[in-house]
């Protein structure tokens, strides 16, 4: 098995892009959303942005049409849609792509925040046909704090995984507030809602390559209270179950190397994994053998041990410059415990979610995240 060679990109290739904002009350965040994305380092005439707003109750949209007063005589063009019922992000997506005028469609979130050229950084990817979406690089924009160091830490092994998984083949999936594809390749399914992980399975499914651009960088707030993160954690796992069992017959048998590692390592054996500790748990009880036991104890101890020192060695060399805060000490390692343990209970909770049709599309939004 060989790697697949990095893009050479051609910076001079700069396609129109169609920026799509959903959006439901977010009268906190808009106005400085909307100034970042005017202020792109990219060609004004080059792209336009389309905020979707279903059924804000707050001020979201006479903050957006009082821009669009502002900016009028300027590039890029500013244009507001609106939903007068809440009906999910996928639903957005879709009423935006009717009226985007780019062939590439590039999709974020309201309380983002861009690097300047990370247009410049993404789009290059598209003069190669054989691309089909480009996926940027999330970073906890508040990772001092105690709560987000852990998700900042989540996120910069996220960064190495689909690193490695866009050399070997094709990023496993893209985050929702940045994300850019061809026009013609989207479908957001209105019934799920991890419509970002659905559609980079659909465009796998179609033949084309999901990129992952690691200069391509947006920073977002990480929930800083437990109930956000309960709440966002949960909703992203019911997703992940439901692009699994959308998505199964692509998956088993494989029929790439998509399927056949990268999906199952990356998104599917997580989805498992509480059963499968419970699972060596009730074993444990059963053969009552506390020689095997131990020893099994130790080997996994051992072998976590190396993971967990190889993914320090890989994030000092990838991650130059470090920002998260996080240093190797107890507390700090005992907050990663915490969290996984967290994320494998509510991972449980969501398969009972799921299998009760205890689920909604709508979006549960981390109030958190927007102050």
């Amino acid at each position: 098995m060989q790697l697949k060679p990095n893009n050479n990109k051609d910076p001079n290739y700069q396609p129109f892009v169609s920026i799509i904002v959903p959006t439901y009350n977010e009268e906190k965040v808009i106005e400085t959303r909307l100034k970042n994305l005017f202020d792109l380092d990219y060609p004004e005439d080059q792209y336009e942005i389309i905020v979707v707003d279903s059924g804000s109750t707050d001020n979201t949209a006479r903050i957006i049409t009082n821009t669009i007063q502002e900016y009028r005589k300027n590039k890029p063009e500013l244009k507001l849609l609106t939903q007068k019922n809440r009906r999910g992000k996928a639903s957005a997506i879709n009423l935006g792509k009717e009226h985007a005028n780019g062939d590439i469609v590039l999709v974020t979130d309201a309380n983002s925040i861009f690097i300047k050229n990370i247009l410049k950084e993404m789009m290059p990817y598209f003069k190669d046909p054989k691309i089909g979406a480009v996926g940027g690089r999330y970073c906890v924009a508040n990772p001092k704090q105690s709560l987000a160091s852990s998700e900042s830490f989540y996120w910069q092994l996220e960064y190495i995984m689909l690193m490695g998984e866009a050399r070997l083949d094709c990023a496993c999936t893209f985050q929702g507030a940045v994300n850019a594809c061809r026009k013609d390749l989207i479908h957001a399914d209105t019934l799920m809602i991890t419509e970002d992980m659905d559609i980079a399975i659909q465009i796998k499914r179609a033949g084309y390559i999901v990129e992952y651009e690691s200069n391509a960088v947006v920073l977002e707030p990480s929930a800083v209270t437990v109930k956000d993160q309960i709440t966002q954690r949960k909703r992203t796992s019911v997703g992940t179950i439901q692009c699994i069992v959308k998505h199964l017959g692509y998956l088993i048998p494989p029929h790439d190397i998509y399927s056949l590692l990268i999906f199952p390592s990356h998104k599917a054996l997580p989805m498992f994994s509480p059963f499968i500790l419970i699972a060596i748990l009730l074993l444990y009880i059963f053969t009552w053998n506390i020689r095997i036991v131990i020893l099994h104890s130790i080997c996994t101890f051992i072998i976590f041990g190396y993971i967990f020192a190889l993914f320090i060695f890989l994030k000092s060399r990838l991650i130059k410059e470090d920002t998260s805060g996080f240093i190797i000490s107890i507390s700090s390692i005992l907050k990663i415990v915490y969290y996984v343990l967290l994320n494998e209970y509510l991972i449980i909770l969501a398969w009972k979610d799921f299998l009760f049709g205890r689920y909604t599309v709508l979006w549960d939004k981390a109030e958190s995240t927007r102050a």
